[in-house]
């Protein structure tokens, strides 16, 4: 998957970078849409802080006077930060929205949409939209020159090169960055008969968790990894590298996706009996280790932009699958079923050989081997 930078540029190098650079726009619509339309929502105008507002203002100075392509602005999302700033119950203050509202020189901004499976999106050349489901996914991947697939990548130890607050669509894409050693979305410890190496956390799997940097985590009772996070050698007491879901049920899941939060080490587990089901699982603590970036970066992954391609993805392949669906059932309604009769003949079945408008000859019609080979 493409790569956008997770963390904000500086203010030096925000008032030293070009506008026709697509990465300073990206991060400028983010600073916009996930900073501060989000405290203008909450508290009004007054809650922007006046550097903010010159620093803004002076940004759109420079777009008015600067001929941006097309495509830079939509891998930026460029035109849906302005949309924020200029819609109908925006609360921005007057001068900012005025100046946004002069931004508007390639037509109806909502129109112009944002890059997915095209270049500058994040799955270009990395699937396609009819690609639905995750075995021909994975097949494709098999099958590209220099594409590494392998379950060895992930059962490693350490960050393997990944930060914390990096962000995928869905577990299929972390397996093929090589974070995780498996492509389903349902989690589970990254293990081997050498010790653990990663946990991927789902539904009611973080049982505890206080703090950012301090959970528990319920380990089920048919995965084995539970054994090398907990056994007493050298290698359970390696670091971990911990992923939450979005279908994990905690507050510091993402809300979308998949996203990485760090290193962790083991500081003590327990077996209990869980109410319902009265079976013994183990509960293990973990602690995350200090690191960059802040824990206020790490959550605010997925970005508003990277959430709108989690969207957009998810309702491509929903649609997909649903015309794949229809014509497969159409190619059964339009097919007459066929019968391969004991001497090596193929017949139409009773029904479709009653429907048939040829002429009865008193016998069943029978499509010989050699008909069908024509």
């Amino acid at each position: 998957m493409i790569k956008r930078s997770a963390v904000q540029r500086s203010s030096h190098d925000h008032a030293h970078a070009s506008v026709y650079d697509p990465d300073f726009l990206l991060q400028k619509a983010r600073w916009i849409r996930d900073d501060l339309d989000p405290q203008v929502a909450r508290d009004g105008p007054d809650a922007l802080h006046p550097d903010d507002i010159l620093t803004l203002d002076e940004f759109l100075r420079r777009l008015l006077t600067s001929r941006i392509v097309l495509e830079d602005i939509r891998f930026s999302r460029l035109h849906l930060a302005i949309i924020s700033m200029s819609g109908r119950a925006t609360r921005w203050p007057k001068k900012l929205i005025d100046r946004a509202e002069s931004e508007a020189t390639y037509g109806p901004l909502k129109k112009l949409g944002s890059p997915l499976y095209e270049p500058g999106g994040c799955l270009h050349g990395v699937c396609k939209p009819e690609d639905a489901s995750r075995e021909k996914i994975l097949i494709k991947w098999l099958k590209t020159p220099g594409v590494k697939l392998s379950p060895l990548l992930a059962r490693r130890v350490g960050d393997l090169g990944f930060k914390p607050g990096d962000w995928w669509i869905s577990a299929l894409f972390a397996f093929k960055d090589g974070i995780i050693d498996y492509a389903e979305p349902s989690g589970g410890i990254i293990a081997d008969a050498n010790g653990a190496y990663a946990i991927l956390m789902t539904k009611d799997e973080e049982v505890n968790g206080p703090s950012f940097d301090s959970f528990t985590y319920r380990a089920r009772d048919n995965d084995r990894g539970r054994y090398r996070l907990t056994s007493a050698t050298r290698e359970s007491r390696q670091p971990i590298r911990v992923l939450r879901s979005h279908s994990l049920r905690s507050f510091w899941s993402p809300k979308a996706g998949v996203r990485y939060d760090g290193l962790h080490v083991v500081t003590g587990w327990s077996i209990v009996k869980t109410p319902k089901s009265k079976a013994m699982v183990y509960e293990i603590t973990f602690k995350r280790l200090p690191s960059k970036p802040s824990q206020d970066v790490i959550l605010r992954r997925p970005f508003s932009d990277e959430f709108e391609d989690y969207k957009e993805y998810k309702l491509i392949r929903e649609a997909v699958r649903t015309q794949q669906e229809e014509a497969a059932r159409a190619r059964q309604i339009t097919s007459p079923p066929l019968i391969i009769a004991p001497d090596g003949t193929v017949e139409l079945s009773d029904d479709e050989a009653s429907d048939t408008s040829a002429p009865s000859t008193g016998k069943d019609s029978v499509l010989r081997d050699d008909v069908l080979d024509m």
